[in-house]
């Protein structure tokens, strides 16, 4: 539990996570960012595709969503990815 909250289901373990959907899904993966790593894994906006395909296959109601709060955050991978591609701190 994270601020009193329980925490959500992981995406990867929603098919055995039961009744804890309730309570949200946890779409991140270790490793990824907003745009393509080294990680061979989900960016942010395949991510998202995750969520829309849950609401769209009736998992989530737009209901739900009203009572509900998401968290995005970009974090040490973008801004590492992004030096290390030659990006600039200016």
């Amino acid at each position: 539990a994270y601020l009193g909250m329980p925490s959500p289901t992981l995406y990867k373990a929603r098919r055995v996570g039961g009744d804890r959907q309730r309570y949200g899904m946890n779409f991140a993966y270790s490793g990824t960012g907003v745009f393509d790593t080294v990680v061979m894994l989900p960016n942010l906006t395949t991510q998202i595709g995750f969520f829309e395909q849950l609401i769209n296959g009736g998992t989530y109601r737009w209901s739900d969503l009203r009572s509900s709060m998401a968290l995005v955050s970009a974090s040490t991978n973008d801004y590492s990815f992004y030096l290390l591609r030659k990006g600039t701190l200016e």
